[in-house]
């Protein structure tokens, strides 16, 4: 398992998740994160993006709604 990024700003460039700063990117992420969720059956991979997704909509909740 590798456990550094080979380039962060490529693979955000190429639409890696991000940190969310607006509702929009807030509602994005949550349509994003039940459509893995709402699977029968996920792959290793989509479990990553959904604890990645999960962790990034957390965050933003506390800071826009609890005031981090």
């Amino acid at each position: 398992m590798k456990t550094a990024f080979a380039d962060p700003v490529k693979m955000i460039q190429k639409g890696a998740p991000r940190l969310i700063r607006n509702d929009e990117d807030l509602a994005g992420c949550t349509a994003e994160l039940f459509a893995l969720t709402g699977k029968e059956k996920t792959t290793p991979e989509e479990d990553e993006a959904i604890e990645l997704l999960t962790l990034l909509i957390e965050h933003y909740e506390a800071e826009r709604f609890i005031g981090g």
